[in-house]
């Protein structure tokens, strides 16, 4: 059979799209982007966010450019390594360059940013991606976020995550984490240098099925073991079941929750376009109530003492301020606290006690009881400021771009502190509970309603004694939970199965890796398949593992844990799996072979692009691999000075050894050994595309210059002809005056 047509795009009418007319880099080919937008102007102006000697400056900022932000990602210890040779490699540099004639503008650090970890560049993404002279920093932090060691995250996306006060040992929800940015800073809190496994649990939540993978490719890049993933709608996120006392199921309760919720997004005016041709009043009255119901559910899941962190990317009030001023009112256990002490160094203004609500026809309202009877479908009654100065709205935080050159944003720190939990709910309120599918486990245990039937009651009780007993496949030596189908958005996800202790795909690593069942946690290793020959083990913390037994029929997981080891075939190694470099630092720790102490030179030798042969290596390391069969074997550097301890997963063959590591792995190894990173295959085709399209810029200029002084030799020459005060041009002018 042929090879089958594929028909191409077409627009409503049927026709193919036309093709866009090949401009080659030409200048004044793309329209300007108008960055104005009256309305934006007027309201902000009537709501006076803004004093009136600073508006001029607020608005030139969000018509400039954002610029590019970075952090350094304390993963494994290497961020004092990581940030000397940032400055001594790379800003040095920029230093007396010019760009465009101008000179060449520094990183600045933000200084409010814990350990100066966090670098400014005024200029934008665009202009550091195609500008030569920031070609081999561009490149360095691209290779740097591709391994995790270097986040690219805008400067006001970072202040969340840092007033949330994360430590390890809490149990952290964030309930509309993607694209994932502050979910990561939230791994960085949590996260042990020595890859010990965190007694808490961060869950990462959104609920666009696609963009749960989104968080998937973040997180991968952090070495965690107590994270998951879920896509669940952040309004009625369920009520998770974990054992507690006697092994008796109760509802986890989170030490800190980030709602981060959705948005208008216009603080973010300065990278996204869009919003300026399209903003209107109208949107923020629309999410409002959105916004309330995923602070609402995220208070009643904290922990009595625990703190919650509420923001936005917008500047509206109804989006902010009044969201968290009915969430008080309806949640009086809580208060706000105060943010002026936080991060000391970072520009903000207080919250807002005092604003008006505009309809999208333009009509202003001080108060609820104002609200004309055709307008009450839009204005809700929270949206009004009424008894603000009560509850302390002055602790918010706004922060706007013209403070330190940074996008837009509000953020808020609420505490919970009645130590007694809501029993009764508000029949407004139950929307905003997710108690699915028990209505009743938030409840204390003693409550007995008359209502209800004695086969209810009984029900309820063994809900809440029942032991965790995992259901056993008969035939295979794995834990397997019959995963009920809950009406899920997206594709089904595979289950998650928790192998047996004594499982058979344990024999070979024992025997292998010298792993001990004592120390070891094979329990916590779970597959995603029950097929004879699992592709992956991943190890995940006690707390997920519950979560997981106990709640398959109530969560849609999309991932947890941290994956240490991968099938291979024999001809690869005798042993049936191999050790990954993400999971070297956990697992190493409980192995008693294939782990070897090697100098800065064999370290330097095995993470060049070329196979080492074992005799150049230390004579006693090079014998010893030359004694053992085939397979993955684990070069470890001690710690010098900053430098952190280095582990590289080694394939040893018959008579070589080479890192069984990415190129952006092996690069930042040997940036942090001194040694000069190796030209990686992306960045061959960066400079290669670099290099073409100043080829095709220059062409295409002589090219226009060769025709416009080839129409200027074929136009015909001017003559004069003065009559009087009349002057007539010859070419307009009769063929009889052409001389």
């Amino acid at each position: 059979m042929g090879k089958t047509w594929k028909k191409g795009r077409r627009n409503k009418n049927g026709e193919p799209p036309k093709k866009r007319p090949n401009t080659q880099g030409v200048p004044g080919d793309w329209k300007e982007i108008d960055k104005s937008c009256p309305q934006f102007e007027k309201y902000y102006q009537e709501l006076g966010i803004i004093p009136e000697d600073e508006w001029s400056s607020f608005m030139e900022h969000f018509r400039a450019d954002l610029p590019a932000t970075f952090r350094i990602i304390n993963s494994r210890g290497d961020s004092q390594s990581m940030s000397e040779i940032l400055q001594n490699k790379y800003f040095s540099k920029l230093d007396g360059i010019t760009v465009n004639g101008k000179p060449a503008p520094l990183p600045q650090v933000l200084t409010w940013y814990p350990n100066r970890l966090a670098w400014q560049l005024n200029m934008s993404r665009a202009e550091i991606r195609y500008s030569a002279e920031y070609l081999s920093l561009h490149q360095f932090l691209v290779a740097e976020a591709e391994k995790g060691s270097v986040a690219r995250q805008e400067a006001v996306s970072m202040i969340p995550p840092l007033l949330l006060d994360a430590q390890p040992h809490h149990n952290i929800l964030d309930m509309c984490a993607a694209p994932g940015s502050k979910t990561l800073q939230i791994l960085e809190a949590v996260t042990s240098t020595e890859g010990v496994m965190p007694t808490g649990v961060v869950i990462a939540n959104d609920g666009d099925y696609k963009r749960c993978h989104m968080l998937v490719t973040q997180t991968k890049r952090f070495n965690n073991p107590a994270y998951m993933i879920t896509n669940e709608d952040a309004t009625r996120f369920p009520n998770l079941k974990v054992l507690g006392p006697g092994d008796k199921t109760q509802v986890l309760k989170f030490d800190r929750i980030l709602c981060d919720v959705p948005c208008t997004g216009d603080g973010t005016l300065r990278k996204n376009y869009a919003i300026w041709g399209k903003w209107s009043q109208a949107q923020a009255l629309g999410i409002h109530k959105l916004q309330r119901r995923i602070l609402l559910r995220g208070m009643d899941m904290l922990k009595p003492g625990g703190r919650l962190v509420y923001s936005t990317c917008s500047l509206n009030p109804i989006e902010n301020e009044a969201t968290v001023l009915s969430a008080l009112r309806d949640r009086p256990e809580f208060r706000l606290l105060p943010t002026e002490g936080c991060l000391e160094g970072l520009k903000r203004v207080e919250g807002m006690t005092n604003w008006r609500v505009m309809h999208s026809s333009g009509t202003w309202y001080n108060k609820f009881e104002e609200v004309e009877d055709r307008h009450r479908k839009a204005i809700a009654p929270t949206m009004f400021s009424g008894d603000a100065a009560v509850h302390n709205l002055q602790y918010c935080m706004r922060v706007y771009p013209h403070l330190q050159n940074t996008g837009g944003f509000f953020i808020c720190i609420l505490e919970k502190q009645q130590v007694e939990e809501r029993t009764q709910v508000k029949a407004s309120e139950i929307e905003t509970i997710a108690d699915l599918p028990d209505k009743t486990e938030n409840k204390d245990e003693n409550e007995n309603e008359e209502s209800k039937s004695e086969e209810a009651k009984t029900k309820e009780n063994d809900d809440d004694s029942t032991e965790c007993k995992p259901n056993i496949h008969k035939d295979t030596n794995v834990l397997v939970d019959k995963m009920k189908w809950k009406n899920f958005q997206g594709y089904r996800e595979d289950p998650f199965i928790f192998l047996k202790p004594d499982a058979s795909a344990f024999d070979s690593l024992k025997d292998f890796y010298g792993l001990s069942g004592k120390n070891f946690p094979f329990s916590n290793i779970y597959v995603r398949s029950q097929e004879t020959k699992q592709r992956n083990l991943s190890v995940t913390g006690d707390t997920i593992k519950q979560i997981i037994e106990l709640n398959t029929n109530r969560i849609k997981v999309i991932q947890c844990g941290l994956k240490l080891f991968s099938y291979c075939k024999e001809e690869f190694s005798p042993c049936n799996y191999r050790l990954l470099q993400e999971g070297v630092h956990f697992t190493s720790r409980f192995m008693s072979q294939k782990v070897f102490q090697v100098t800065e030179k064999d370290m330097g030798l095995v993470l060049s692009g070329t196979p080492t042969h074992k005799t150049e290596l230390e004579p006693e390391i090079g014998k010893s691999l030359l004694d053992m069969p085939k397979g993955i074997v684990v070069f470890s550097l001690a710690a010098e000075g900053i430098r952190p301890t280095i582990m590289v997963t080694v394939y040893s063959t018959v008579n070589h050894v080479k890192s069984y590591i990415t190129e952006e792995e092996k690069n930042h190894y040997r940036i942090l050994l001194g040694l000069e990173p190796l030209v990686t295959k992306r960045e061959e085709k960066k400079l290669a595309s670099l290099q073409y399209h100043q080829q095709k810029r220059e062409e295409t200029a002589k090219r226009i210059a060769a025709e416009k002084a080839a129409a200027e030799l074929s136009e015909p020459a001017e003559t004069v002809r003065e009559e009087g005060d009349e002057t007539v041009n010859s070419v307009n002018a009769p063929e009889t005056i052409i001389s």
